[in-house]
């Protein structure tokens, strides 16, 4: 596989300057994006339910998004042969907004899993681009920290948009004047939110902020690289050269989707309050949130193989300590506190090591295989602990996540040497 470049040359490393006016550009743009993401994971199936679809058809739909993510990150290598990653970029727009007005307007299940697919293959694409961008730079210190802030970015922004959607309803009052016929949409989803807008309004709110990230991509056009797929090397193989930070970012997303998905369930059934269970899953990500970039910025100063190395162990005993933090509540929160702080800087350490291993075109399928690495292991997470807490019990939970974190762990021990040429 060419440009492979196991050490980098500091000799080589561009203007810091560009680099964080570049990263600003990618930050502002990741925060938008997922503002409307964050918009449209609470709308789409609260509407789904509020139309009287069934779990299992807003489950399928809502399944077409992970499918979408796979399909991304396997196609995008080959789609940026036609056409550049700048011109990607700014084309995915057109897959993210009227897919969005077509949920505005449409209700039938089948137009709405269509656009549900369109619309994450969007936004994943021009997440995984910006992933791209973001990896692509060139930091003369402190990379760990500033890599750390994109993915901030996203946490934060995935967060502010279900706050945004609780205001809509002011909002709505204020731009009603000026909308006319846009604002006497569906209003379903008032049902399941009093203090929202109504349906079209929101949908309308997650299609303006999608496109506003726009904005910083057309505003930074000059400082995109300028990548256009060539090389001959494919998702697979960067995985397989770049085993441990992907390996790490499948381990972490075991164990970030699947607290994410669990947490609340797992309180519910160790007799938790519904209050007190949800507060488990906000420890966690306020962990993610404000913990990632600081212990981030602590992997530039050690090896970031032992990095992950001591983040999977500490994974594996937050796992293991669950059951027995579950019994007070002050130590379990702190515990998801710092488990998602350890989960949350896994992912841009692994995005550094990517981005000082490879360069120019072959930093497209790396990223692309990040991402499936990912995706892959949210999905394979979720499946194995609902099934293992089916079957097993709430501990099903920790069990996964902890038997994956042992898996790593115990492969890094093994594979230490080898890592620093892979």
């Amino acid at each position: 596989m060419k440009n492979i470049v196991p050490y980098p040359d500091r000799s080589s490393i561009g203007d810091d300057h560009a680099s964080v006016a570049a990263l600003a550009l990618c930050v502002s743009a990741t925060f938008l994006l997922s503002v409307s993401m964050g918009i449209s994971a609470v709308i789409i199936p609260a509407t789904l339910h509020a139309d009287g679809i069934s779990g299992t058809v807003t489950g399928l739909i809502m399944s077409l998004e992970t499918i979408a993510s796979i399909l991304v990150s396997l196609l995008l290598p080959r789609l940026l042969r036609i056409t550049s990653m700048k011109t990607w970029m700014i084309l995915s727009t057109i897959l993210r907004i009227p897919s969005l007005l077509l949920m505005a307007y449409l209700s039938s299940p089948g137009i709405w899993a269509i656009a549900v697919f369109l619309n994450r293959a969007g936004c994943f694409s021009l997440l995984v681009l910006i992933q791209t961008w973001v990896a692509s730079l060139k930091f003369r210190s402190n990379r760990g920290l500033l890599v750390a802030l994109y993915g901030t970015s996203m946490s934060l922004g995935l967060a502010t948009g279900p706050l945004l959607l609780q205001h809509s309803g002011k909002l709505l009052r204020l731009a009603k004047p000026y909308l006319g016929n846009i604002a006497q949409g569906v209003d379903g989803f008032s049902r399941v939110i009093p203090a929202a807008g109504n349906t079209r309004f929101i949908f309308f709110l997650a299609a303006l902020v999608s496109l506003m990230a726009v904005v910083p991509i057309l505003s930074g056009l000059v400082l995109i690289p300028s990548f256009r797929f060539k090389a001959q090397a494919g998702v697979l193989e960067s995985i397989m050269h770049a085993r441990g930070p992907m390996f790490a970012v499948a381990m972490a997303g075991v164990s970030f989707f699947g607290v994410s998905a669990f947490i609340s369930v797992y309180g519910l059934k160790n007799r938790m309050t519904l209050h007190e269970s949800a507060m488990l899953l906000s420890c966690f990500m306020t962990g993610s949130l404000l913990l990632e970039a600081p212990l981030s910025w602590v992997s530039d100063f050690f090896d970031r193989r032992c990095f992950l190395t001591v983040s999977a162990f500490l994974c594996m005993i937050c796992a293991a300590g669950l059951p027995v933090a579950i019994t007070v509540n002050l130590q379990a929160f702190v515990l998801l506190f710092i488990w998602g702080g350890v989960t949350g800087a896994i992912y841009p350490t692994a995005l550094a090591m990517i981005g000082e291993k490879y360069e120019g075109d072959d930093l497209i399928a790396a990223n692309a295989g990040y991402a499936l690495m990912d995706a892959t292991g949210g999905t394979a997470g979720i499946l194995l602990i609902g099934c293992s807490m089916d079957a097993f019990g709430p501990d099903g939970l920790p069990g996964v996540i902890m038997l994956s974190s042992i898996v790593f762990f115990s492969y890094l021990l093994s594979r230490y040497r080898e890592l620093s040429a892979t």
